[in-house]
């Protein structure tokens, strides 16, 4: 009994500083209708009270950061587990099934009135594409040219030189650089780097991807 008469002064006393029910339970080990019996009748000065409301909405915003992590991280761990077994699926690709990929991207991307031009920001759908052009449509590599599509706020110089380390074409084989100038300067999707075009003037082998699509089209 002279355990609680002591536990209930140390709550009282607790209370009259202005803690919450919930940093007095931290201290004292006790149930927490213990607490709202012993400190039912002391009154708290306002200013006591806006601290403790001010504490209460500091902790749910912590809860809430810390539930919003917990979900995130939990998001996260699922993609990847998506990410790993979707990877498994894809077995190592044929010749055959590389020129076909090869044909739909230029068919979506690709120049159909001049020559054999395929353009587009992301540079790793470039590598691929300059492979099929290589190794598959046996474009000679140094007959390859590039172009740059910038704005004008853009640096060309560095533009250049990110393309070429990309594409491994050299500085020399691109052509003259393509410029938008005006605009609000205000674009949400800013392509730093520009797009690349990469060229192949070569109207015979045009005509043969152009029936490359033609025929997956009649076979689909």
């Amino acid at each position: 009994m002279c355990g609680k008469v002591k536990e209930k002064r140390e709550v009282e006393k607790l209370r009259k500083q202005g803690l919450s029910y919930n940093k007095i339970l931290e201290r004292i080990p006790v149930a927490k209708s213990s607490v709202s019996l012993w400190c039912n009748q002391i009154k708290l000065t306002e200013k006591q009270k806006e601290k403790i409301r001010q504490m209460q909405i500091k902790s749910r915003i912590i809860n809430s950061q810390k539930g919003g992590k917990a979900i995130a991280e939990k998001r996260n761990k699922e993609i990847q587990e998506i990410k790993y077994f979707a990877k498994k699926e894809i077995k190592k690709l044929t010749k055959y099934q590389i020129k076909i990929i090869g044909t739909m991207i230029y068919w979506a991307e690709g120049s159909k009135t001049k020559g054999v031009e395929i353009t587009n920001s992301d540079p790793e759908l470039i590598k691929f594409m300059i492979y099929w052009l290589v190794n598959i449509c046996n474009v000679p590599f140094p007959k390859l040219r590039a172009y740059l599509h910038i704005h004008a706020n853009q640096n060309e110089e560095k533009a250049k030189k990110y393309w070429s380390r990309i594409t491994k074409i050299p500085l020399n084989k691109f052509n003259k650089t393509w410029i938008k100038h005006g605009g609000t300067g205000h674009r949400k999707n800013i392509l730093y780097n520009g797009l690349v075009k990469i060229r192949y003037n070569n109207e015979d082998l045009r005509h043969k991807i152009m029936a490359w699509i033609e025929e997956i089209y009649s076979k689909s």
